[in-house]
């Protein structure tokens, strides 16, 4: 039973053996007789045993930081989609791993840090505010601490030492130098423009923190997008892992969502919700296979990506 849970396990987190083995053999070891053959069933399909092997966020503030977060790497995928060769077939996922703890560990994918930094860090830009508004960082030797001031929560980037922050602040400089912005990064106390705005916009919550949890599930296609109004997310992705066999996957008796259950979606696709949260699915049509080779010539002005590089002499 410890082999498929682990198996099943990475298959949503995208954990590797060392990181998953650990922390299904302590849940085990910790049940009780009966809880374990509750799971037995469950692993059947004739019984529940969601949230014991992958749990949820622990609380609404956990909860808040983590959908942030996954917005964050959902819009960093349209960076990765330029990096030259750019391409909208290859894969542009942020998001390699996550270990849901308390507070996850999120790993990333090899060029992910600095496109996921531009779409973090909070900027005042003139009238407003850019970035995550509230957000604040805390270095530590291997990685780097994510938290929103005011909220019990935290996340970490895992691997990213003092080289990989320079590496992934020279790409938020040189895109913001090329679309003539500023960098005044907002640190300290919550200024007052960063309340404004979070009164204007508070932070997305609901099923968004589950989906980071669980993004694995998504590596296979090119791009994953997002939409979040307040505990409400709309996802979609294109064609190819197919909506019913995601929705099984996040309704599935241990890994699933806790709790929830398909429900109507008025907009295509499936609606899953467990009372509290939505959660929609749908694919779109995907990207035209024909167009690559130009995208991929393509050269973009300044100001577009943040791997922009001048124009070499020729000599």
């Amino acid at each position: 039973m410890t082999e498929q849970l682990v198996d099943l396990r990475r298959t949503y987190t995208g954990e590797n053996l060392t990181q998953a083995v650990p922390a299904v053999k302590a849940v085990l070891h910790d049940l009780p007789d009966d809880r374990r053959e509750r799971v037995v069933d469950a692993l059947r399909g004739k019984a529940d045993a969601r949230g014991l092997f992958l749990p949820d966020a622990d609380g609404e503030d956990q909860r808040a930081l983590e959908c942030v977060l996954l917005k964050a790497g959902l819009d960093a995928g349209a960076h990765l989609q330029l990096r030259p060769p750019a391409s909208m077939l290859r894969p542009a996922h942020a998001f390699r791993a996550v270990e849901p703890a308390p507070h996850p560990r999120v790993h990333l994918t090899e060029h992910a840090l600095g496109p996921l930094l531009y779409e973090l860090l909070p900027r005042h830009d003139e009238s407003w505010v850019s970035g995550v508004a509230g957000l604040r960082v805390t270095h530590h030797p291997r990685s780097v601490e994510l938290r929103l001031i005011g909220l019990d929560a935290a996340v970490h980037l895992a691997g990213v030492d003092e080289r990989a922050w320079a590496e992934g602040l020279r790409y938020v400089r040189n895109l913001l130098d090329g679309r003539g912005l500023t960098g005044a990064f907002i640190d300290g106390p919550l200024a007052p423009v960063e309340r404004d705005h979070l009164d204007e916009t508070p932070y997305p919550t609901g099923a968004g923190s589950a989906v980071l949890r669980r993004y694995h599930l998504f590596s296979a296609t090119p791009w994953v997008r997002a939409l979040a109004q307040g505990d409400r997310w709309w996802v979609e992705w294109p064609e190819g892992l197919g909506v019913v066999g995601v929705a099984d996957r996040l309704l599935h008796p241990v890994f699933g969502l806790p709790g929830a259950a398909e429900v109507p979606s008025a907009g295509g696709g499936l609606g899953l919700s467990n009372g509290w949260h939505d959660l929609y699915l749908r694919e779109v049509d995907g990207p035209n296979p024909e167009h690559e080779p130009a995208l991929a010539a393509m050269e973009w002005p300044k100001g577009v990506t943040g791997w922009w590089e001048p124009p070499q002499p020729v000599r």
